[in-house]
C-alpha cells in the first residue's frame, strides 16, 4: 500500500511539475511577443518623427532625429533576441519567420545594417538632406521584411 501512495505522489508531482512547466512555457512566449511587439511599437513612433521631417525638410531637428535614429539602431540586438526559438512564435509574425530562418536573418541583418548607418549618418547631420537617402535604405528594408514576414 506504501509503494502505490507513493507511486501516486511521484505521479502527481511529475504531472505538477509538467504543468508548471508548460505554464512557465506560455508566460515567457507571451513575454517575448508582447517585449517584441512593444518594442516595434516605439520602433514605429520614432519611425514616424523621422518621416515626418524627411516629408517636411523645414521641420527637420538634427538633435531629435540623431535621438530617433540612435533608438532604432541600439536596439536591433534586442529585437532579434524577441524572434529567437519556435517558442517565439505569434503575435503579428508569420511563421515564415521560422520556415525561413535564413531568409529572415539577410532581412534583419540587412535592417541592422541600414539603422546603423543612418545613425552614424545622423551624428553629423544638420539637414534632412544629409540623411534622406540612409532614412530611404532604412525604410525599405524595414517594409521589405514586413511584406514578408509580418501579418
Amino acid at each position: 500500500m506504501f509503494h502505490k501512495i507513493a507511486l501516486a505522489s511521484v505521479l502527481s508531482a511529475v504531472v505538477l511539475t509538467g504543468c508548471n512547466n508548460a505554464a512557465t512555457t506560455t508566460a515567457q512566449d507571451n513575454t517575448l511577443i508582447e517585449n517584441r511587439t512593444k518594442l516595434m511599437k516605439d520602433w514605429r513612433q520614432a519611425n514616424e518623427g523621422m518621416k515626418a521631417m524627411m516629408e517636411n525638410p523645414a521641420t527637420f531637428d538634427a538633435a531629435t532625429f540623431k535621438e530617433r535614429a540612435d533608438f532604432i539602431a541600439n536596439n536591433t540586438t534586442t529585437m532579434w533576441t524577441y524572434f529567437d526559438g519556435e517558442t517565439a512564435k505569434g503575435g503579428d509574425a508569420q511563421d515564415a519567420i521560422w520556415a525561413d530562418a535564413a531568409g529572415f536573418k539577410a532581412e534583419t541583418e540587412k535592417f541592422t545594417a541600414a539603422a546603423n548607418a543612418l545613425a552614424a549618418a545622423a551624428a553629423t547631420a544638420t539637414s534632412a538632406a544629409d540623411v534622406e537617402a540612409l532614412y530611404g535604405e532604412m525604410a525599405s528594408s524595414c517594409g521589405s521584411c514586413h511584406k514578408v514576414y509580418k501579418k
